[in-house]
């Protein structure tokens, strides 16, 4: 009795050496790495994720449609939240076969989205019939309503991008569709990063608990006792076992991220990236055409008042509205990097969580309802394996915490910006222009007269 409970102690003392070894060390490249603060600022955002789960699913609310009442688009509205459409993809219509015959989704475990040449359909360039067109939305934009009603089971972001999807459906809805396919398919990657990940850490833990407490790997051991020197032949049959299905699990998720995750997720940031300079400089193409049209309406024998003034409207409203279309691009850009980043967070963070408790579930389980001691079985295996699995532990948590690197790929300065637009210095061109020339001819015709 005496010596079954020194050896309890001593494998519990192992354990305890062996988990703050592994602990110690996964702390030091963990500061080493980076500061806490961004876990600790992930951690408080993902404590509001019940409350918005619980609110989308179970709260109740109107969505009242940008420039649209009625019931049908409310009900479709309501039937998004529901279901498995979001508010932006209900804004966006169905009608998306041109742009799917575009997009390739590619890979195996993980995919990458690539756009082909042909996806955009807006026009090369700007035509008198385009701009009256351009003119049009311009008016029903700038002389809308603004939507101040929004559905309460509905995130907040969601309802945003639903206003945009809405406002600008008919000019730029192959980019917005294009944004937020890229933001699922990488959100996508992420919750299956960490669920292979956490897979493949709870399979290496129960599969050593299961084949040591069988006495599989005693029964299958090579080695004799006497060969092992100062442990048993079984003890050191194990911890080759357990130090082998540590490394093979390092390897593993070593050649998923850096063989396909990293990839995948940086080309279809490129993707995404590349597609909004081209987009957005196909836009400035038709600002730039839109700005010599404005400054060149008093120039030519046209002398109708009327038809001056009208030529002046339409330019000066394809003017702003090519700017404003760019701002709401850029507010789109910015949503859905801001979904992609806070979806990432709660999936780092609630998927490891769902099956560390299946995997003590299941522990639980097998302790409850079958001979196994599972958990006796972690004590002994050893501090080396403990510290090993602890380091594969920090490994699998150093991949998760830099999945969203590939964001960076999205940068601002690689494409015409709003900024860049310069609408202030260029309204004030064509006015001043419009009020050099009315200056000029008042005073040519004073000084005639």
């Amino acid at each position: 009795m005496t010596e079954t409970v020194t050896e309890g102690l001593s494998n519990l003392a192992w354990l305890a050496a062996g988990l703050a070894a592994g602990l110690i060390l996964a702390l030091i490249i963990y500061i080493v790495r980076a500061s806490a603060r961004p876990l600790v600022s992930g951690l408080l955002r993902a404590a509001t994720f019940p409350y918005r789960f619980v609110l989308r699913l179970l709260g109740s609310g109107r969505r009242a449609a940008a420039g649209a009442g009625d019931e049908a688009v409310e009900a479709a509205a309501a039937a998004a939240v529901s279901g498995r459409r979001t508010l932006t993809e209900a804004a966006l219509g169905d009608d998306f076969a041109h742009e799917d015959s575009f997009l390739q989704r590619q890979g195996v475990f993980f995919k990458w989205l690539s756009v082909r040449v042909g996806y955009m359909r807006m026009p090369e360039e700007l035509t008198d019939a385009l701009a009256k067109d351009y003119a049009r939305l311009a008016n029903g934009f700038l002389g809308g309503k603004v939507p101040i009603e929004s559905d309460a089971r509905a995130l907040f972001e969601d309802v945003e991008g639903a206003v945009i999807a809405h406002q600008f459906h008919e000019s730029d809805r192959g980019a917005i569709y294009l944004l937020n396919e890229s933001r699922k398919l990488m959100n996508a990657n992420v919750l299956k990063l960490a669920s292979w990940f956490s897979l493949i850490l709870g399979a290496v833990l129960l599969i050593n608990i299961v084949l040591n407490d069988t006495g599989m790997i005693a029964a299958l051991s090579p080695i004799a006792d006497e060969a092992a020197g100062p442990i048993t032949g079984a003890q050191l049959s194990s911890l080759i076992a357990g130090a082998g299905s540590c490394l093979l699990a390092a390897l593993v998720m070593w050649a998923l991220y850096y063989a396909e995750y990293s990839p995948y997720q940086r080309n279809t940031a490129r993707e995404t990236a590349n597609f909004l300079t081209r987009y957005l400089a196909r836009v400035n193409d038709h600002y730039r055409t839109a700005i010599g049209k404005a400054k060149s309406v008093t120039v030519g024998q046209e002398r109708d008042s009327k038809h001056l003034a009208e030529e002046a409207q339409l330019w000066a409203l394809n003017i702003n509205w090519l700017a404003l279309r760019v701002f709401f691009i850029e507010t789109y850009v910015r949503n859905i990097q801001f979904q992609i980043r806070r979806n990432s967070i709660y999936y780092l963070i609630f998927v490891p969580a769902a099956f560390l408790g299946a995997l003590i579930g299941v522990l639980t389980i097998l302790a409850s309802f079958t001979g196994l001691s599972p958990f006796e079985t972690i004590a002994a295996l050893g501090w080396v394996f403990l510290i090993l699995f602890v380091l594969v532990a920090a490994l699998y948590a150093f991949f998760l915490s830099s999945s969203m690197k590939s964001l960076d790929e999205i940068d601002q300065g690689e494409w015409i910006s709003f900024h860049t637009l310069r609408l202030n210095a260029v309204l004030g061109e064509v006015v001043g222009k419009y009020a050099e020339d009315v200056g000029y001819w008042k005073n040519r015709v004073g000084g005639g007269l």
